[in-house]
């Protein structure tokens, strides 16, 4: 079953309907152990896709809960994906995920419009509460990592001073 979001809306995930995530990784195993964990945890993974231009086709086409996108894929990676599905799908939720977190990467998603950044090897368990989090509306950056954006921002170079 779809679900659909007025414009802006997060989804609200009730107990009747499973939290849908599409899950876009260029590597098969990753993906793999994406969906064996979240599916065990009552989670629907709703699609797959191995470049961003895939997730970004999955996300219109399916109209998940969530998007968990790797930062790193061929054809557009996880920060042009956000764009694209930004504005095309401005409910869905988009958690980047990515094997070297840095300031970079976290000010790159924060631009783009991520509702979370994560680094892969994220507990499973922590990466089902964010997820279920982010779906409800909430945001989900590394404290340390939010830290970091929040320095930047506030740097002379940012606010014109």
């Amino acid at each position: 079953m779809r679900r659909t979001f007025a414009d802006g809306d997060a989804g609200k995930v009730s107990a009747e309907q499973p939290l849908r995530v599409l899950i876009a990784d260029d590597h098969p195993v990753i993906r793999r152990s994406f969906r064996q964990d979240l599916e065990a945890a009552g989670v629907e993974v709703c699609a797959e896709a191995a470049t961003g231009s895939e997730a970004v086709h999955a996300a219109l086409r399916e109209r998940p809960d969530v998007c968990l996108l790797d930062v790193r894929m061929p054809e557009g990676g996880g920060i042009t994906a956000t764009e694209s599905i930004r504005r095309s799908l401005p409910g869905v939720r988009i958690v980047l995920i990515t094997a070297f977190p840095d300031e970079d990467g976290v000010l790159a998603a924060a631009r783009a419009g991520a509702d979370g950044y994560l680094a892969k090897d994220v507990d499973r368990r922590r990466l089902q509460y964010v997820l279920r989090a982010v779906a409800e509306g909430e945001t989900a950056y590394p404290g340390r990592l939010l830290r970091a954006l929040l320095r930047t921002l506030q740097s002379p170079e940012c606010s014109g001073n």
